[in-house]
């Protein structure tokens, strides 16, 4: 599909955060055009849970349905101190407050296959190669703004979506620092690896020892361990053997280690880790590693979601906005909320009186939450983080003695689930 010369909104990014704010559009009315940089949809280890009030928000453009017929249907998040249970996230809990009351598990991947095909329905086709390296005010035109793609073409846009990830190009060639809120350290200052906890995700197939019960109706943290494992449905054509099963696993590394995990780890060194990490004697083999990757844990958040340059605008969504500990999976669902808040807004904008305000809004709200939601995954990370011994063996009882206490229980499954960040 070829790019246009000119159109009113440019999204940038086609993962589930500018298809989200796309598809927003195109059921208000306003196809937007979409340029990715990728030939195709990328297969890695990224997000893997969809939230209760990201399924809420995704109801209003009609995409619940389609989301709720694929992927696992899981009860909540158990954390353990070796085998046994010390807390339970209940969100099967909240079926009086919501009307999904479960994280649905599902690879990004699939989940971007779906909102690819409805954005498709509404006669939006993603144009992908098209890596932009410009963005400027363009005085000659009303269409506010002149981006430039690595082939040499050119697109005139009134908006710009920057949905291009923790490394934006649009949120830096718009000039907006991005920052941790808490420390105000620049995403980039300090690019050593060992200075950051990491964690290495993979997307596993398992043969696990009958002896072990790993449960897949939840997520499970082992937390002595540090090492999670989530049930998926295997997507696509995968075929597996009935005595295998299909993972995502975390496997979280301290800071101030003296080597770094490798950045794309191998199937030796995962199956290693396993090896070290499982609290179990029976044996856990890794039968195939479809994908991994190691992400250093930052967080950011950009100073304004919202930039005017001359008549045109400039508003980010989702990794381009903020970024944070991957602990929890907050990341997608954080990012599609504010990717249907901003189609809305836009819409606004373009069908009312064109009011900066409802922009600078989007803004304000969005970032608000993205701060809070940062807070609350940097102290779900700490929790993973304290070492073994004997601060671990204090941090794992008082878990386990406020399990028990009904209102805390239910406010970190509430705010787990999203429920806290309703409008």
């Amino acid at each position: 599909m070829p790019l246009p010369d000119t159109t009113q909104v440019l999204v940038v990014g086609a993962g589930p955060n500018g298809l989200a704010a796309a598809l927003t559009l195109a059921t208000l009315g306003i196809k937007a055009t979409v340029v990715e940089a990728r030939s195709e949809r990328s297969d890695g280890a990224r997000g893997c849970l969809i939230h209760a009030r990201t399924l809420e928000v995704l109801k209003t453009i009609g995409l619940s349905d389609n989301l709720k017929d694929i992927g696992i249907q899981s009860k909540g998040i158990i954390f353990h101190a070796q085998t046994n249970p010390i807390f339970n996230v209940d969100i099967a809990g909240l079926s009086q407050f919501t009307e999904f009351p479960f994280i649905l598990l599902t690879p990004q991947s699939e989940a971007e296959w779906i909102f690819e095909e409805n954005l498709l329905n509404h006669g939006v086709k993603v144009i992908r190669n098209s890596k932009v390296i410009g963005l400027r005010e363009d005085t000659s035109s009303t269409e506010g703004l002149q981006v430039s793609f690595e082939d040499g073409l050119t697109i005139r846009a009134s908006y710009v979506v920057g949905a291009d990830g923790a490394r934006s190009t649009v949120r830096t060639l718009a000039g907006i620092s991005f920052k941790d809120p808490s420390t105000n350290i620049m995403y980039d200052q300090n690019p050593a690896s060992a200075a950051f906890m990491q964690i290495t995700l993979a997307d596993v197939i398992l043969d696990i020892d009958t002896s072990i019960e790993i449960r897949r109706d939840v997520v499970s943290w082992y937390l002595n361990g540090r090492i999670m494992f989530c049930p998926l449905d295997p997507p696509g054509s995968l075929v597996v053997d009935k005595h295998k099963s299909f993972w995502r696993i975390a496997i979280a590394i301290p800071p101030g280690l003296p080597t770094t995990p490798p950045r794309y780890p191998d199937h030796v060194y995962i199956q290693n880790e396993i090896n070290e990490r499982k609290p179990w004697k029976g044996s856990i083999r890794l039968n195939q590693l479809r994908t991994a990757a190691t992400y250093r844990v930052r967080s950011a958040v950009a100073d304004t979601f919202f930039k005017a340059i001359g008549n045109g605008k400039v508003l980010l969504v989702g990794d381009s906005a903020h970024v944070h500990s991957p602990t929890g999976g907050q990341g997608m669902n954080l990012g599609i909320c504010d990717a249907v808040a901003l189609g809305r807004a836009i819409a606004e904008h373009i069908k009312g009186s064109q009011d900066d305000a409802v922009l600078a809004n989007y803004s304000v709200m969005r970032k608000r939450t993205a701060i809070q939601v940062i807070q609350a995954t940097k102290r779900m990370t700490a929790i993973v983080n304290i070492p073994n011994g004997w601060l671990r063996r204090i941090a794992n009882i008082l878990m386990y003695a406020v399990s028990f206490i009904t209102p805390i229980r239910r406010k970190v499954a509430w705010r787990l689930g999203g429920l806290t960040y309703r409008d």
